[in-house]
């Protein structure tokens, strides 16, 4: 039992430092939900090195599960749950035109990875600020994607065979790009999104950093409002 629960354990200890942390996986276009409509989806994803101790070139999958809410006109907020790690967002649309949408999704990502053999403990904390554009091919479908600048602080806590402890800090900012298509039934209540982004790091890995994926959400229609008499 104990065997298998360590083995579980390094498993996810090597998916979370291959895979990069937070989920790479790109979910939002820049059109906001109305006001106190909500989503609701599940998204997969291969990512490959997007972390400064990856050095494999074989890509791991990632899944999340995630959920947004319109606020207010223009304003939304989501959030996902994914392999070893959480996050939240808001979005805000800060232009609206006949096709084109433009949005800011400010959003930060959590990771935190228990302990497992010499490591004691090993997370991150990602902050992202994605510049989102979105253009609409036709009533049901559009393009969507922009530039995006991620802060990362990760650490690491060692216990080595002598009982000396080490702890081991890094603070980096990456840059991203990518685009993704997004299509919607006839009253947009299931939308199917696919995705694919490439990233340049700052940190020592093998060969570039990419992220491709594709999600599948739900929005209920909202109830129809009662005229007041």
């Amino acid at each position: 039992m104990v065997s298998a629960l360590r083995r579980l354990g390094l498993a996810a200890f090597a998916l979370a430092l291959t895979v990069g942390c937070s989920t790479l996986a790109r979910v939002n276009g820049a059109k906001t939900l109305e006001p106190g409509q909500t989503q609701i989806g599940v998204s997969g994803s291969l990512q490959q090195g997007a972390n400064p101790l990856s050095t494999g070139t074989i890509p791991l999958p990632q899944g999340e599960v995630f959920v947004r809410r319109g606020l207010l006109p223009n304003l939304d907020m989501g959030a996902r749950l994914y392999l070893v790690g959480a996050g939240m967002d808001v979005r805000y649309r800060f232009y609206e035109g006949e096709r084109l949408h433009l949005a800011i999704n400010p959003s930060y990502g959590l990771v935190m990875v228990p302990f497992v053999g010499s490591v004691r403990g090993s997370g991150s904390l990602d902050v992202r600020v994605p510049l989102i554009a979105e253009w609409e091919l036709g009533p049901r479908s559009s393009i969507a994607g922009g530039p995006t600048l991620v802060l990362r602080r990760q650490r690491n806590d060692f216990t080595w065979s002598l009982g000396a402890e080490e702890t081991a800090r890094v603070l980096r900012l990456d840059a991203y790009a990518g685009a993704g298509l997004r299509y919607s039934t006839t009253r947009g209540r299931v939308i199917l999104g696919v995705n694919a982004d490439l990233y340049a790091q700052t940190a020592r890995h093998a060969g570039p950093a990419y992220a491709v994926g594709a999600d599948l959400s739900f929005v209920p229609q909202l109830p129809k409002k009662t005229p007041r008499r």
